[in-house]
């Protein structure tokens, strides 16, 4: 795992979040998916480990609450516009794609009274956000492949 953006207590992004085979068998399992938006229960093994290796990731704790699990995937024109996830206490997201181009759009950008920036799409990279932190997915323009995420809504108590 490798911190490669944190804007504390509001944004970590951390790449090479999970092993290997973790990752290509989570991969493998989401990219099977044809379902734009799907939730995705989280009974399942695999799921189960990334919700723990998340609340007790090296670089930011999450308390223990109840998860939601959403996988998404973004094709040709998809977007998501400014937002600040209310109602939850973080929205997090799991990068799936091995591969991406940058010309094909995606990023995630945010912005805050003090900062504003964005994250690159990239297989096996987490995003932790607090909310409120205003943020959108740019939108997507021709890939190869959809964009998949896992998307991780932390409910508020």
């Amino acid at each position: 795992m490798k911190l490669v953006l944190e804007i504390p207590n509001k944004l970590y992004y951390i790449q090479n979040f999970l092993d290997n085979e973790t990752y290509k068998t989570l991969h493998n399992a989401i990219f099977k998916k044809n379902t734009k938006k799907c939730e995705l229960d989280d009974n399942n093994v695999i799921l189960q480990k990334l919700k723990i290796l998340v609340k007790n990731n090296p670089f930011y704790k999450i308390e223990n609450k109840q998860f939601n699990f959403v996988a998404h995937s973004m094709s040709d024109g998809a977007g998501i516009n400014w937002h600040n996830d209310d109602g939850y206490d973080y929205g997090i997201t799991y990068y799936l794609n091995r591969r991406w181009n940058l010309k094909y759009g995606g990023e995630f950008l945010f912005m805050d009274k003090e900062q504003y920036g964005f994250t690159p799409v990239i297989g096996n990279s987490l995003l932790i956000v607090k909310t409120p932190l205003y943020h959108k997915v740019a939108p997507i323009s021709k890939p190869l492949v959809p964009r998949k995420t896992i998307q991780m809504f932390v409910m508020k108590n």
